[in-house]
């Protein structure tokens, strides 16, 4: 009697679940990832306040800056801070044209699902020498535009400059 050996070839690797499992890692990885704003840095002519309570930069969909010469929203020059300070309106007309406008693209895209809230945060940077009147200016035109969820940009103390 003679026994017949059964011999099987060679086994391969099964990638199939090691796919499935990288596939899981990369949509995990992009749906932390946001999209949606800017991780926010200061621009580099500001000398921003000190602040005992600060967190952490956070992402931001807008960012106004008031330099010494002039009022920028997200990196466009808007208006000149001499002109701001000098107008007796608390509304700065072209930054109000401007903050409208995204306000309005940002509900736009809230409606279309391509966000998922319309938050209304904006991030303001001044210098720290800058004078109260053109801060409390450029603040009332971001909550006439919709923007009432205003966030300061500051230094922490003992924070390097």
């Amino acid at each position: 009697m003679s026994k017949k050996i059964h011999r099987q070839g060679a086994s391969q690797l099964q990638l199939t679940s090691m796919m499935d499992m990288f596939t899981i890692v990369l949509v995990f990885l992009l749906n932390t990832m946001s999209a949606e704003g800017n991780l926010m840095s200061s621009n580099s002519n500001l000398i921003l306040p000190m602040s005992a309570q600060a967190k952490s930069p956070t992402e931001v969909s807008l960012t106004v800056v008031g330099e010494p010469t002039m009022i920028l929203a997200d990196n466009e020059v808007i208006v000149e801070t001499a002109k701001v300070r000098s107008q007796d309106s608390l509304i700065v007309a072209p930054l109000l044209e401007i903050l409208s406008k995204k306000r309005e693209e940002e509900r736009r895209a809230e409606m279309l699902g391509v966000i998922k809230e319309s938050t209304g945060k904006v991030v303001v940077q001044f210098d720290k020498n800058t004078e109260y009147d053109v801060v409390t200016k450029v603040m009332a035109t971001c909550g006439f535009a919709g923007y009432n969820n205003i966030k300061f940009a500051v230094t922490r103390k003992g924070e390097d400059i």
